[in-house]
């Protein structure tokens, strides 16, 4: 019974976390991270990644 209990916790605090990163994604402002992406930040060029297969 805890096990499931803990394990219905931990699912729950995963999903969270992902809609919280999808959240950040489709609030970011695109125009800045292509500006960021051309002048070499390389965080940015993923983020610009993850936003093409969004």
């Amino acid at each position: 019974m805890a096990f499931r209990l803990a394990a219905v916790v931990v699912l729950v605090l995963l999903n969270g976390f992902f809609v919280a990163a999808e959240f950040a994604l489709v609030a970011v402002r695109r125009s800045r991270i292509d500006q960021m992406a051309s002048e070499g930040d390389a965080g940015a060029k993923v983020v610009k990644a993850a936003l093409r297969n969004l």
